[in-house]
């Protein structure tokens, strides 16, 4: 499962510049705001500036397990039979990102696809200041299929999971988030997937992008207060509501519904608001029980599902799961409600991470200790129009909450955490000036 030595020692020192973390200050320019960085590589061309192991081109510029041969592994599934399984493997291991600040956090996100019975493992590690590597952290083993026992008596998809009991004197690893222990923040970083797929089998996973965020730490002294709107106009883009609530009761075995599935549903709100190209088909929604309708929730909540974590709100389990429908994701920190404007004018709704006490926002209506929600646009006069799923019906899903108040708990609950999901011909836009480059 470990890339060679020689890969490892060899991999080209990188700062996170563009074509491998699109745009960043240039040198006259320093950087003034929070430093939060997505480094990317997304297609064979980027992937082409790591070190490769067992690994080919495959269809549509992603990276496969080459056609025969190569390294070995067993892996028991912790939530099968208990059989170990013998896997095939290649492994990608990414150049050194040199951060240019201490890296407090970081969080792991992927898009591959995974025919029935392969996998892939996604790690990161850290060099401190010292030049000690921490060790590899496992930021999840992903499936995109949920076939535990195919019918033909083939090897079955793993259960997803995230991976507990990594702590060290160097880190903590909370379900997906690498957080450093005081003095041990690492400077720079890699990041490194192993495809698996069963021995003797030709499947192979395909990977088409990884994407590493990084950032220093942030306290909520830190936060500067309320953005300037810079927008200056309304702006709502058309994403269908979906309600949590209404799922209240199903898939007992996956959370139930309700509380437990705003992740997937906010995910699901945009997947379908990029057209039908994008939507669950029919047929893998036949089975699905939903009496309340709208079964693409269910199926989210259940392709999301992290066996350990015993929920659907792994953040980067969400992201994956979008790409299974064609579109390209990855997980980051925004700054502000400006930067979410310029992503949202750009045609690119955004799940955000929030949780409040109901006295700091009561426009919603409640409090919460962990929450999903969308920002699918903004008022002439700059207050997010959000999609929050933690509503009665879908028709009461749209809301318009204060800027000043939705703003203060996302930026100091979860450091601004947001979800990036789009096709690839919807483009991102250009970085604000003189920051790093956060998407």
């Amino acid at each position: 499962m470990r890339a060679t030595t020689a890969a490892l020692a060899a991999g080209a020192v990188i700062a996170p510049t563009a074509g491998a973390a699109g745009a960043a200050p240039t040198d006259d320019q320093e950087p003034t705001a929070t430093k939060i960085t997505a480094t990317h590589w997304d297609g064979v061309a980027d992937l082409r500036r790591g070190e490769w192991e067992n690994l080919r081109p495959g269809p549509g510029g992603t990276l496969v397990v080459r056609d025969a041969g190569g390294p070995t592994t067993a892996y028991t599934d912790p939530f099968g039979d208990g059989t170990p399984v013998e896997y095939e493997t290649g492994t990608w291991t990414s150049p050194v990102v040199e951060t240019g600040y201490a890296v407090d956090e970081s969080v792991t996100s992927w898009n591959a696809t995974t025919p029935t019975g392969t996998w892939v493992e996604m790690e990161f590690r850290g060099r401190k200041a010292d030049g000690a590597w921490t060790k590899w952290f496992v930021m999840g083993r992903w499936a995109s299929g949920d076939d535990f026992a195919p019918a033909d008596g083939s090897v079955g998809d793993i259960h997803r999971t995230s991976v507990d009991g990594q702590n060290d004197d160097d880190a903590y690893l909370f379900t997906d988030t690498f957080v450093a222990k005081s003095g041990h923040e690492p400077e720079a970083f890699q990041t490194r997937v192993t495809l698996h797929r069963p021995a003797g089998s030709t499947a192979t996973p395909r990977l088409a992008g990884v994407t590493t965020m990084t950032n220093e730490y942030l306290p909520d002294s830190a936060y500067p207060g309320t953005s300037e709107f810079t927008l200056g106009r309304a702006v709502e883009l058309d994403v269908p509501g979906y309600s949590q609530l209404v799922h209240i009761g199903e898939y007992p075995e996956f959370g139930g519904g309700g509380q437990v599935w705003c992740s997937p549903t906010s995910t699901t709100m945009i997947q379908y608001s990029y057209g039908s190209k994008y939507h669950v088909p029919a047929g893998d929604l036949a089975d699905i029980v939903a009496p309340n309708g709208d079964p693409q929730v269910d199926h989210a909540a259940i392709g999301a599902w992290d066996y350990t974590y015993e929920g659907a709100g792994n953040w980067p389990f969400n992201t994956a799961y979008a790409h299974r429908y064609g579109l390209e994701s990855f997980v980051t920190r925004l700054r502000s409600l400006a930067e979410a404007e310029q992503l949202v004018a750009a045609g690119v709704p955004l799940v955000v991470s929030i949780n409040f006490a109901e006295e700091e926002m009561p426009e919603a209506g409640y409090g919460t200790d962990g929450h999903l929600v969308t920002i699918v646009g903004f008022t002439a006069d700059g207050d997010p129009v959000i999609n929050d799923p933690n509503k009665a019906t879908n028709a009461g899903v749209r809301n318009v909450y204060t800027r000043e108040n939705f703003e203060r708990v996302w930026q100091t609950s979860t450091d601004g955490l947001t979800y990036v999901i789009h096709p690839h011909h919807v483009k991102l836009p250009r970085h604000l000036p003189g920051v790093t480059a956060n998407w």
